[in-house]
């Protein structure tokens, strides 16, 4: 394990958690999900039910991040259709609302302390705040690396470089993004409109970092980010601005999904390594637990035909979350549509226990996974352009 401090000088101040896949995988992916079996929407044998496909203009609106609201409403984002839609849990109804600017890809989302639902634009080159209460809509433009705007037809078009790509509300009453284009994470001060980067030491090819990059609330008074091409994990205290990075043990794992769990531990999705991995970051000491073996992974295919769901078995995790029952938590597919994984991964971090659910729909890609509603875990899923209910009481 290698653990490197730095320090980030606090950068001049300008007024003013999956993006996870490429549009051109995601037509193929599109194309074989329709060849492929389709399970019915839940089986007796499964604690998983899926609902929708949620309302998009588009085949495959691309369903990924999802996020509870105040009044136990689950937002839903579609990042190829530029809409997001609000799920309501009991009535099972689906409402749908357009982001201003068509082609802007809203990235993952958070709730700001005044309930409102933020989230950035990533082609956009923008923050937008939606207000819970109407779905209506507040695009905040970020200050750097604004490449084009204009208006075609009356509809507003702004492009820019920043590819900041998801979005987390820090202990500082502030949002912190990642901003992968300029190498960079972002502060935005809701109630000052002042905006700060901060360059990330060392960052290399922060494009893969704003595809891929996950940033959610860390332990203490920090934010926690991965850093996949880099094979690391970064926090940054939010009152210091002081970097922290962890090297991951196994070479090339592409950490994507990070989670701070209730003790204060880091937990991470290693993708590529196939693994989960617990960060003690008061020792920096990481731990690592393989996913499956040669004969879990052969149990994933058995288990999803027993239902009439295929997709890739292999067990390459993505976002995780800790459940209201302290397990741990993953969508499993490698954070691109060519994945097309299709399971959600339980793993007991007191056992090292693993065990894994397939989805009705095959190869689906889980591309979330939100933990806020006791007794479950929901999550969105790519292909069949649905969301996904794990019943935790019913494992």
């Amino acid at each position: 394990m290698n653990r490197t401090t730095d320090s980030a000088a606090r950068a001049g101040r300008t007024p003013g958690r999956r993006r996870h896949a490429l549009l051109g995988t995601l037509a193929a992916a599109a194309a074989l999900t329709g060849a492929l079996l389709v399970a019915p929407e839940a089986t007796a044998q499964s604690p998983i039910t899926e609902y929708g496909p949620v309302p998009s203009s588009l085949p495959v609106g691309g369903v990924c991040e999802v996020e509870f609201d105040h009044h136990n409403n689950l937002w839903v984002e579609q990042y190829l259709s530029s809409q997001i839609a609000r799920f309501d849990t009991t009535t099972g109804k689906f409402t749908n609302f357009d982001t201003p600017m068509p082609l802007s890809m809203p990235g993952g989302m958070d709730l700001d302390g005044d309930g409102y639902l933020w989230m950035p634009q990533v082609t956009g080159n923008s923050l937008l705040r939606v207000d819970t209460r109407d779905g209506s809509m507040t695009e905040v433009p970020l200050p750097w690396a604004e490449a084009f705007a204009t208006s075609l037809l009356g509809i507003p078009l702004h492009t820019g470089l920043g590819l900041a790509n998801d979005i987390a509300w820090g202990p500082d009453n502030a949002l912190w993004f990642t901003l992968g284009g300029l190498n960079s994470v972002g502060r935005y001060d809701p109630h000052t409109g002042e905006f700060t980067k901060y360059k990330v030491p060392g960052e290399i090819l922060g494009q893969v970092h704003a595809l891929f990059g996950i940033i959610k609330p860390g332990p203490g008074r920090t934010v926690v980010f991965g850093l996949p091409q880099m094979n690391q994990v970064a926090t940054i205290d939010v009152d210091t601005k002081r970097f922290t990075r962890y090297t991951m043990p196994t070479p090339a794992s592409f950490p994507v999904g990070v989670r701070t769990a209730s003790d204060g531990s880091i937990w991470v999705g290693e993708s590529l390594g196939m693994k989960l991995a617990r960060i003690d970051p008061r020792t920096g000491h990481i731990r690592e637990y393989p996913l499956a073996g040669p004969a879990g992974i052969l149990t994933s295919v058995l288990n999803g035909l027993g239902q009439g769901s295929i997709g890739n078995p292999l067990p390459s995790p993505g976002p995780v979350a800790e459940g209201s029952d302290g397990n741990i938590y993953a969508s499993v597919s490698f954070p691109a549509a060519a994945g097309l994984g299709y399971q959600i991964a339980r793993l007991d971090p007191r056992t090292g226990d693993v065990r894994m659910w397939p989805t009705p729909s095959s190869a689906s890609y889980p591309c979330d996974i939100n933990p806020h509603q006791p007794g479950a875990i929901w999550f969105g899923l790519l292909t069949p352009n649905k969301i996904g209910k794990l019943d935790i009481n019913a494992t």
